[in-house]
């Protein structure tokens, strides 16, 4: 059985408690998310999925229920949950407006640093991160200002992926790129978990994204987590995604609209090779009408 390293238990979050102005962001979350697990993160703005990733290392304190990391609760004392915020490290949308040091080395070594590893120890996270986000050692000693946008975006994630974390979250991490950069950084995040067996959550709103990376998928709305299931599942539930706001994945509605005109053809299709694959079955006769 997999080690449960997330976990939470009737989470619930209310901003502006005891004001006029309460919303409640969060309501009865309970969730499992195992070690090694890559799961993505769904919903419309203002669904709670910002609010729930907050929760995971304490940023956020809940105001019911609990978070626990490996069955511990990260807020049963200060020193636990600094110790959790160095083990799930979370990555802000546009994390490039948060680079501050003068050189890209500093900036990625900020948290190791924190974490008091030695000099050896910080060099070597620092230059293991930078390859995982595939950049050079020749950025090193460059201002993190005067890298490219898609640049900078890397050397932030780097320098989470350097306190080497359990679980590394990723707020919206392909926002703003374009398809080349959003490829390229996806296909880093799944590498980084396939190479160190760490956890990855990743909240997206790209249907394609979310299907092509995840293991399983919690999927939000109005603060209640509705699903959390693998992709075949979660997809299956196309009209209540819809009432949502949300949508599946183009090239699955490409095949529920050919199964709809009378071709006999898969409609579990959610990444473009599967989709290339039905296609060539059906282009070779397999199929019919």
């Amino acid at each position: 059985m997999s080690l449960t390293v997330l976990e939470t238990r009737d989470l619930g979050f209310i901003y502006s408690r005891g004001t006029g102005y309460e919303a409640a962001a969060l309501k009865g979350i309970n969730i499992e998310i195992k070690k090694g697990e890559l799961v993505g993160v769904i919903g419309h703005t203002g669904s709670g999925k910002s609010t729930l990733i907050q929760q995971f290392n304490g940023i956020l304190s809940p105001t019911a229920g609990t978070v626990l990391f490996e069955g511990e609760d990260i807020h049963r004392d200060k020193s636990f949950l600094r110790s959790v915020r160095f083990r799930v490290g979370v990555c802000f949308q546009y994390p490039e407006y948060q680079l501050f040091e003068e050189t890209v080395y500093k900036d990625i070594a900020f948290g190791p640093k924190n974490m008091k590893m030695s000099e050896e120890e910080i060099d070597r996270a620092v230059r293991e991160a930078l390859g995982f986000v595939g950049l050079d050692e020749a950025v090193l000693e460059k201002s993190p200002f005067d890298l490219s946008g898609g640049e900078k975006r890397r050397v932030a994630i780097a320098g989470i992926m350097a306190m080497r974390p359990d679980v590394l979250v990723l707020d919206e991490p392909c926002a703003c790129l374009d398809p080349l950069g959003r490829e390229s950084l996806l296909s880093l995040i799944k590498n980084y978990r396939d190479e160190t067996g760490s956890t990855v959550v990743f909240v997206s709103h790209s249907m394609e994204d979310i299907s092509r990376l995840s293991d399983r998928i919690i999927v939000m709305n109005d603060g209640e987590a509705v699903f959390f299931d693998t992709v075949p599942a979660v997809f299956s539930h196309t009209e209540e995604l819809r009432s949502m706001g949300l949508n599946i994945p183009q090239v699955t509605r490409l095949f529920l609209d050919l199964r709809a005109r009378g071709f006999d053809c898969r409609t579990d299709i959610f990444n473009l090779e599967d989709a290339h694959a039905e296609l060539k079955r059906l282009l070779c006769g397999g199929a019919h009408v």
